[in-house]
């Protein structure tokens, strides 16, 4: 598990590099099945949209650490 937002966007930018992966060779067999049926063409087509919609949501959260509370009381020990 990522401890950190660097970890995390490390961890964000490989999955992000193997959905691309997986992307170009539905592309690379589509673009030489032209065999395929209508559905299962429609099948291939639609897995490589699903690693689309990872590859956009991964990059949403690249360098997120969730919000920021505007305040913050403090917490030092002697603060009572």
């Amino acid at each position: 598990m990522a401890t950190n937002v660097t970890e995390k966007d490390k961890t964000l930018k490989q999955v992000i590099d193997w959905c691309k992966s997986m992307q170009a060779d539905i592309n690379l067999y589509l673009s030489g099945a032209n065999w395929l049926d209508p559905v299962s063409r429609i099948v291939e087509l639609s897995k490589g949209k699903a690693f689309g919609k990872v590859i956009e949501y991964c990059e949403a959260m690249l360098g997120y650490s969730g919000t920021m509370p505007l305040e913050v009381e403090n917490q030092s020990e002697d603060a009572k």
